[in-house]
């Protein structure tokens, strides 16, 4: 008897897994589960992109529906509650926030801004007195996963009320995109 040759079996082998694996190639790009985009950067480009860009992503105005809720004499009297409409700003380049408040933050006097994870932390120390006491600094925070929006008092013994709380939507200018 003659002995045959392997070699036909595994060139046969190796031709049948290279039509397997161009078929399954094929049916993943088709099925969305692999994307080939030449000219896209990859979403890896994404995840390294550094802090600072992250941060000036952030920035803009926001538009914001709250519930104010101010004492009407000391700190401890019955708070007068109603609804209210505001814009409140982000500028990562200056480092800075602002909102359309009446105590030590507003558009001309803006508060330094940091992140933390989501959230946006706007402060500015203060020093005049409301509500029978004196306070030291005011901070807002935008939560950019949620919109949410909180506006705090501090006060000279430590004491922090929350008097503006809400929530944010990023304003857009026309034309719409």
């Amino acid at each position: 008897m003659k002995k045959q040759s392997s070699m036909g079996a595994v060139l046969a082998a190796v031709v049948i897994t290279l039509i397997i694996a161009a078929l399954t190639g094929w049916g993943l790009v088709a099925l969305g589960v692999i994307h080939l985009d030449p000219s896209g950067s990859g979403k890896r480009d994404g995840d390294l992109e550094s802090a600072k860009d992250k941060l000036a992503k952030v920035g803009g105005q926001f538009v914001c529906e709250v519930t104010v809720s101010t004492p009407q004499g000391a700190l401890n009297s019955e708070p007068k509650v109603y609804p209210d409409m505001l814009v409140a700003g982000l500028e990562p380049d200056a480092g800075s926030g602002w909102y359309q408040g009446e105590y030590s933050i507003t558009e001309s006097r803006k508060g330094a801004l940091k992140m933390e994870g989501t959230k946006a932390f706007v402060s500015r120390p203060a020093m005049f007195e409301r509500f029978g006491q004196m306070v030291t600094q005011e901070e807002f925070t935008i939560d950019l996963a949620d919109g949410a929006f909180v506006q705090t008092l501090t006060f000279k013994d430590g004491t922090r009320r929350h008097m503006i709380k809400g929530v944010c939507a990023r304003f857009i200018r026309a034309p719409f995109k």
